[in-house]
């Protein structure tokens, strides 16, 4: 198989299986909060990307934790694969799969960077996780912090990916002929 070939349908699949393990983190990270609140969970699906439960006993900052870490979870699990991964592997494979793994959950922190000026706007997404950690939180204080925080962690994603070679290795894997 030529390598162009081979690079193309390597990033097909590892964005497939990094999306899938995404979403499994991410409702992971929603039922672990909803677990400790001391909910019952009632439905769990990765293909609809969804996570209910009955029972819970939320307080303020269970509600805005259950929100913020469907998207707080994966971040930091790619942020430990970021640490423990191999700069010096040659695998084409592997170099591929680690880019897209850690890009997906930096790159869904844009929407915590954007909701919140919408949040302002009065034109939040209804329903959206963002929005609802922006009701609870924006009580005491402003919707801009947590851009401000989004952007930092984002920030400190793509400076593991920069130390860790992750950008470097993946671009050089898509150059190669």
């Amino acid at each position: 198989m030529n390598k162009k070939i081979k690079n193309i349908t390597y990033i097909l699949l590892s964005a497939g299986i990094a999306i899938f393990l995404y979403i499994l983190l991410h409702e992971f990270g929603h039922m672990v909060v909803m677990l400790s609140a001391g909910a019952t969970i009632t439905s769990f699906s990765i293909f609809t990307a969804h996570v209910s439960s009955v029972g819970s006993d939320y307080t303020n900052l269970s509600n805005m934790c259950m929100n913020a870490n469907g998207a707080l979870f994966p971040l930091i699990i790619s942020y430990f694969y970021s640490l423990l991964y191999k700069k010096g592997s040659t695998k084409s494979f592997y170099r591929i799969f680690s880019y897209m793994f850690i890009l997906i959950p930096i790159g869904s922190m844009l929407a915590w960077v954007f909701v919140p000026f919408l949040y302002l706007n009065g034109s939040a997404p209804i329903n959206d996780d963002v929005t609802k950690f922006l009701i609870v939180f924006c009580e005491n204080y402003h919707p801009l912090i947590v851009s401000v925080m989004a952007v930092v962690l984002m920030g400190l994603g793509v400076v593991l990916m920069i130390k860790k070679r992750i950008i470097h290795n993946f671009i050089e894997e898509i150059k190669q002929k």
